[in-house]
């Protein structure tokens, strides 16, 4: 309470408050020797004293009221400056793009702005009252989180950029950056505690699509030192080769010269194929042929050890039009479904993934079908969430089928999934004719 008092009052100026109470003193005793010596000079002893007392009550009263009314009117001004800066912090924490929640001492939720609305999906008036556990996967709390944010809170005071994962209300998984911090009332008693979350998915995407783009640029330059280290003596074997098939006639040695240069142009094939996948995706577009593409793509994919067993049919329709878009972006689309339906159809005898493309209405239609294990009903609304994977730990980022659904749709696009347990998988790519270039620069 006495805080309170002298904040208050070092706003209401101590010193004005002062200053006006001197002026209003001098001017009431002022006026009083003045009409004492001009006109009450002769009056007797008794009534100078009630005069002296009833100048001492009216400038007290004066002082009074002046007082009360100059701190009521700094109450006010107090008041309203007090509203007007509660509204500014409401707004910024209410339209913060992060979500903002308090929790009081009993881990409950107080408050929750747009923010975690539209990070974690659920209304505030649904979620207010609710315990944090809520928001908690299982695993975390049998890993006691909780208990170990309690002990940083104890420890440091604050806890912060702490990434872990929270449940929205789909009970998805949602990877955030953490920051806490105590709630103290006026007494610098603890009440409760306030949690910003940042949402880190766009960001861990981009890092990932960075990390990658590195790490492919890396074997670019690589490819690119070994095809010239290689092309020379390439060139000098195949040469000799020639030379050796033009001075013999015998069959036998001719069919053996014939399988090295044939060797000969697959290992060059390799290196330029490689060369040709780590270079930096162009962003330009222009008009492609989807057939090329994927033509390309599983060319690619056949000098891959994963793939030595793989049946690749291809149905390529020659009446698709060409569509203008960036090749790299469909090329990497392509790539990535290959490569998981080759990783779904591991210990399958006879391995086979048909592709097939048709032009229906005005869309350009891509399925790719394997012959797999197929996709759990339960794994099949989520393949598409970033980081989600059933791979083993080290085989995959759980991005390729993000990337790849982030790809055709800006494009306007979509991917369609039918998957059947024992039997395969299908996924087929819905392409526009015409393609919202602006998506796709």
């Amino acid at each position: 309470m006495f805080k309170s008092l002298i904040h208050f009052l070092k706003h209401v100026r101590m010193g004005y408050l002062l200053f006006t109470s001197l002026l209003i003193l001098g001017l009431f005793f002022g006026i009083f020797e003045i009409i004492k010596f001009v006109y009450i000079e002769d009056l007797s002893d008794e009534n100078m004293r009630f005069l002296y007392f009833t100048r001492g009550v009216i400038v007290s009263l004066s002082l009074m009221v002046w007082a009360a009314w100059t701190v009521y009117n700094y109450r006010e001004l107090y008041q309203e400056q007090l509203e007007v800066t509660e509204e500014q912090y409401r707004n910024i924490i209410e339209n913060s793009a992060d979500a903002i929640i308090t929790l009081n001492n009993d881990d409950e939720i107080t408050s929750w702005n747009r923010g975690a609305e539209q990070i974690f999906g659920w209304k505030r008036e649904e979620i207010v009252g609710e315990p944090v556990e809520k928001l908690i996967p299982d695993d975390l709390l049998e890993l006691q989180e909780l208990e170990c944010l309690a002990f940083g809170m104890h420890y440091r005071g604050y806890v912060s950029n702490y990434e872990t994962e929270r449940l929205n209300k789909a009970s998805k998984k949602v990877l955030v950056n953490l920051s806490e911090s105590f709630i103290r009332d006026e007494d610098d008693e603890i009440i409760g505690r306030s949690q910003i979350l940042r949402d880190l998915t766009d960001f861990k995407i981009r890092e990932e699509q960075i990390q990658q783009s590195e790490r492919l640029a890396t074997v670019g330059h690589m490819a690119a030192g070994v095809a010239h280290e290689v092309g020379n003596p390439l060139t000098a074997i195949s040469s000799l080769v020639q030379v050796c098939q033009r001075k013999t006639d015998d069959p036998f040695i001719q069919d053996q010269l014939k399988k090295v240069r044939d060797h000969i142009q697959r290992i060059t094939k390799i290196v330029r194929d490689l060369v040709d996948f780590s270079r930096p995706s162009s962003l330009k577009t222009e008009m492609m042929n989807i057939n090329e593409i994927i033509k390309s793509a599983v060319g690619l994919l056949k000098h891959d050890a994963r793939c030595r067993s793989v049946t690749f049919n291809m149905e390529l329709s020659p009446q698709i039009p060409k569509i203008e878009g960036v090749p790299d972006h469909i090329h990497q689309v392509v790539v990535n479904i290959l490569l998981n339906a080759v990783d779904a159809m591991k210990g399958i005898k006879n391995q086979r993934i048909d592709i097939r493309t048709w032009q229906k209405d005005d869309h350009i239609k891509i399925a790719i079908e394997d012959v797999g294990e197929g996709i759990p009903d339960k794994q099949l609304n989520r393949i598409f969430e970033p980081f989600f994977t059933t791979k083993e730990v080290g085989s995959g980022t759980g991005l390729g089928l993000s990337v790849s659904h982030g790809i055709i749709t800006k494009m306007g696009g979509t991917i369609d999934v039918e998957s059947e347990e024992g039997v395969g998988t299908t996924f087929t790519l819905n392409l526009p004719q015409e393609i919202n270039q602006e998506a796709t620069v």
